[in-house]
């Protein structure tokens, strides 16, 4: 079947109900002394091969219905789909630490003879900051012969570009920067619980669209220092650049984030196919990111498909004129991915 058909497929199933022909269970891995709960995707016929779908920073977690929609409509190309509970991620917790976890996990599932029957590599699909820090796991000589292919929606090449964006941007996504915001004012001096919880609120009114907010109410009881800081974060750049950036800095210092969340010297064990798909107008990581990684892959002699698209900002769906064309580069790439992760494995 033609790469486009494949993609076309994925598409059409991931809007269409599969009826209960792909079943669900929950289920318990180990990897690296630790339990992690599982969600197992099986297709409605024969396995083929095995996906991990990691979930992005969603207030629903790994439960979250779009990427259980996706994992669904993977599925029902003959991939057995695993979407782990990671806690950092579900926490919207930023620390190179899951990089340890996503490493884990790709190699316990790899090695783990009834969910991974086929015993083959195992491809990967990871979105936004998971997409970057699925990456750079496959990316470790140990994990990467684990990985067939992977396909990342929305990441990021270096987190420090990540962190301008954001700090700097009026008009980007505001739950993203509630999220960096809650986790770089944990790490700096001017760190106060009442603040960390206007941002929680915050996180989860949007998160959770809810249709009367509660962070109204809570500002009414927030002390005026506190609620002045508030919505100095949010409105004055320079204020917000002096919070994340110093934070950031006293960490990096210490703890060597940059160079941990860096992609460009970390792809010399990269062997398996990487598919980079982004929306041109992402509003919290620039498609400049994908293009950045695309060419450093290349650059390296590494196998790297690239599509940007109208049709996406940060992973959701916008409808344009130019509709048909998008859906078919949509397509290409998705069936790209899918063909690598079904072809037969030497």
């Amino acid at each position: 079947m033609s790469c486009y058909r494949l993609g076309y497929r994925f598409l059409l199933n991931n809007y269409i109900p599969d009826f209960g022909r792909v079943r669900v269970s929950q289920q318990i891995i180990r990897a690296a002394n630790e339990n992690y709960p599982i969600l197992v995707y099986e297709p409605p016929g024969k396995v083929a091969a095995t996906l991990i779908t990691f979930s992005g920073f969603s207030v629903h977690g790994y439960r979250d219905k779009r990427l259980a929609r996706l994992s669904r409509a993977f599925a029902r190309q003959g991939l057995r789909v695993v979407t782990p509970y990671v806690g950092d991620i579900d926490q919207l917790r930023i620390h190179p630490a899951s990089i340890d976890k996503f490493a884990a996990l790709i190699e316990a599932i790899r090695s783990d003879d009834i969910i991974n029957s086929s015993k083959r590599a195992i491809s990967i699909f990871a979105t936004s900051y998971s997409g970057g820090i699925a990456m750079l796991a496959a990316a470790r000589r140990q994990t990467a012969p684990c990985v067939n292919a992977i396909c990342l929606l929305g990441a990021f090449a270096d987190f420090r570009n990540v962190l301008r964006f954001v700090v700097k941007e009026q008009t980007i996504d505001d739950y993203a920067r509630y999220i960096l915001l809650r986790n770089f004012l944990q790490r700096s001096d001017r760190h106060n619980n009442e603040l960390i919880n206007l941002l929680d609120v915050a996180i989860a009114d949007n998160g959770f669209r809810r249709k009367v907010p509660r962070l109204p109410r809570v500002l009414q009881a927030t002390s005026p220092d506190n609620m002045g800081v508030f919505w100095k974060m949010l409105n004055d750049v320079d204020f917000r650049r002096e919070i994340v950036y110093g934070a950031f800095a006293d960490i990096d210092q210490s703890e060597s984030w940059a160079e941990k969340f860096n992609l460009a010297d970390k792809l010399e064990q990269v062997t398996f196919s990487v598919s980079l798909i982004h929306g041109q107008r992402d509003n919290v990581i620039p498609s400049s990111e994908s293009v950045q990684l695309h060419d450093s892959l290349l650059h390296q002699g590494k196998h790297s498909h690239l599509t940007l698209t109208n049709l996406l900002d940060h992973g959701d769906l916008i409808v344009n004129h130019a509709l048909y064309r998008e859906v078919s580069k949509l397509a290409l790439a998705f069936g790209t991915f899918i063909e690598v992760s079904l072809a037969p494995q030497g």
